[in-house]
């Protein structure tokens, strides 16, 4: 009994010796792993009075969750060596970009597809840290970051058969999602009040939209999102679709109401990526007593 009330009492007194509330900001760059087809880089070329036609079209694989983050956390020491933190950040991702080429005898038409996304995140933070030498430790974290995604698709291409520029703008959402991140850091010690860090981090993070919208659509500049019906400019996603088709003038047209949203097939976007962090630690307290001091011990 007394050997656990004085194990008690230490745990209290390491945790009122090391207790410590504060903040960190760090901006980060994550770059994209590169797994995923998100859209393609294509051609096609007429040779001239050959009767040929050459198509090359080549992958483009990123993530949607790459780019520059800004990062913001508010943690609490509890010991030296166990932190608890939380932390919020904001991304708008790098472009991911696809386009289409036709070259003709003297001409060449070109449509562009890129895809922007957008990440908000809260993220509930486990830091466990090794033992300070020569100012400065390492430390790992494990979180599970609460994401609001959305992302973008801009469409430029020609419009037959005017040739005018048509542009169109459609916006991406779903339900809030639950990532994983690691971590893995080094930090030095500048003063009581102040650290300086540096962390490599992998944040896993798959996004399944729910719905999508046409929120733009110009042709020559010109806003024409009046021609669309309701199922032209929205969508649904479901992981179980039934489509149903009618038999018209020779040939099968799928059936579907016009004036609600087409329900299409679910899929996945990637939005995981590797960060690479630089950042500052302040202490809101400064620490009170060392723990030795605080059992007398010598």
């Amino acid at each position: 009994m007394k050997k656990n009330l004085l194990l008690l009492g230490s745990i209290i007194v390491a945790t009122h010796c090391f207790s410590q509330l504060y903040v960190k900001v760090k901006p980060s760059y994550n770059k994209s792993l590169g797994g995923q087809v998100l859209t393609r880089i294509g051609s096609i070329e007429y040779t001239a009075g050959l009767n040929e036609i050459t198509e090359s079209s080549t992958n483009v694989r990123s993530s949607l969750g790459q780019g520059y983050m800004g990062n913001f956390s508010l943690g609490y020491s509890f010991t030296s060596q166990f932190s608890t933190e939380l932390g919020v950040s904001y991304l708008k991702g790098k472009d991911s970009q696809g386009s289409y080429t036709i070259n003709y005898t003297n001409s060449e038409e070109l449509s562009t597809y890129t895809l922007t996304g957008h990440l908000f995140s809260i993220d509930p933070t486990l830091v466990f840290s090794s033992r300070e030498k020569d100012f400065f430790r390492t430390y790992v974290s494990l979180g599970f970051p609460i994401n609001f995604i959305s992302y973008d698709t801009y469409y430029v291409g020609t419009d037959q058969p005017t040739g005018k520029t048509y542009e169109i703008l459609e916006k991406f959402t779903g339900s809030v999602g639950v990532g994983v991140s690691t971590k893995f850091g080094m930090i030095t010690k500048l003063n009581e009040s102040l650290e300086l860090f540096g962390e490599i981090g992998f944040t896993y993070i798959n996004f399944s939209p729910n719905k999508s919208e046409i929120t733009s659509y110009k042709i020559g500049g010109d806003d024409s999102l009046s021609i669309f019906n309701t199922s032209d400019l929205e969508s649904v996603y479901k992981e179980n679709i039934v489509v149903d088709y009618n038999y018209v003038d020779g040939q099968w047209i799928e059936s579907y109401n016009t004036s609600r949203p087409r329900v299409r097939q679910k899929f996945d976007t990637p939005f995981s990526y590797l960060s690479f962090s630089f950042g500052v630690k302040i202490y809101l307290f400064t620490r009170r007593e060392e723990m030795g001091e605080s059992l007398n011990l010598k």
